[in-house]
C-alpha cells in the first residue's frame, strides 16, 4: 500500500548526473518504517553523522546500482531484496561538494548485518514519526530518527519527501490515514 501512494510522488528518471547515490530504504508494514545509519567515527567523510546508506558511484555504475551496492556493503542486504520505486531530487553534501542521488526503495527485511567499519548503528523508526518530527532551523530542516538528529544533506532528502507528501495530501497524517 505504501508503494502505491509513494510512486506517483517520486521522480521516475534522473535529471542530473550525481557523483554519489544513497538508498532511502522503506519497510512496509502496519506502521511503515524508514532505515538510516549512524556512520562510524573513523570514516573520512561525514564520520558519526546520521545518513542513508550510500556512497560514491563507481565507473560504469548507474545511480541505482551504486545505491544498491552500497546498501549491500553497509547493511548486508542483497539488492534483489529491494524494489526501487523512484527518485527524490539530487542533493549536495555541501562540505564536500558531492551531489547525491536519493533512490527510494522498498525493502523486504529488517535483518541487517552491518559492516562495523562503516556503520556504528542501524536506525529503524516509524516513517510517520520521523516525518512529523520536522523542525526548520536557521540552518534548514532537521528531523529525528530513532532519537538521533538528522541534519545536512540527509535532512534535505527527508524534507523533499516530506514536502511532496504534504503538497499532495495536505498533511503527513492525511497521507498515512488514507
Amino acid at each position: 500500500m505504501l508503494s502505491q501512494k509513494l510512486i506517483p510522488l517520486l521522480d521516475h528518471y534522473i535529471n542530473k548526473k550525481s557523483k554519489a547515490a544513497v538508498l532511502v530504504p522503506l519497510f512496509d508494514e502496519i506502521c511503515p518504517k524508514i532505515v538510516m545509519i549512524k556512520r562510524s567515527k573513523g570514516l573520512n567523510r561525514s564520520a558519526g553523522h546520521v545518513a542513508f546508506p550510500g556512497g560514491m558511484i563507481e565507473d560504469g555504475e548507474s545511480e541505482v546500482e551504486a545505491a544498491l551496492r552500497e546498501f549491500e556493503e553497509e547493511l548486508g542486504i542483497n539488492p534483489d531484496s529491494v524494489s526501487v520505486l523512484g527518485f527524490l531530487r539530487p542533493r549536495e553534501v555541501m562540505e564536500y561538494r558531492i551531489r547525491i542521488c536519493p533512490v527510494v526503495g522498498m525493502i523486504n527485511t529488517l535483518d541487517f548485518v552491518p559492516d562495523g567499519r562503516e556503520v556504528s548503528r542501524v536506525l529503524v523508526d516509524e516513517l510517520r514519526k520521523v516525518l512529523k518530527s520536522r523542525r526548520v532551523t536557521d540552518w534548514g530542516p532537521n528531523f529525528e530518527c530513532a532519537g538521533h538528529l538528522v541534519w545536512g544533506a540527509s535532512s534535505r532528502v527527508l524534507d523533499d519527501l516530506y514536502l511532496r507528501i504534504v503538497n499532495k495530501y495536505g498533511s503527513i497524517d492525511n497521507f498515512f490515514s488514507r
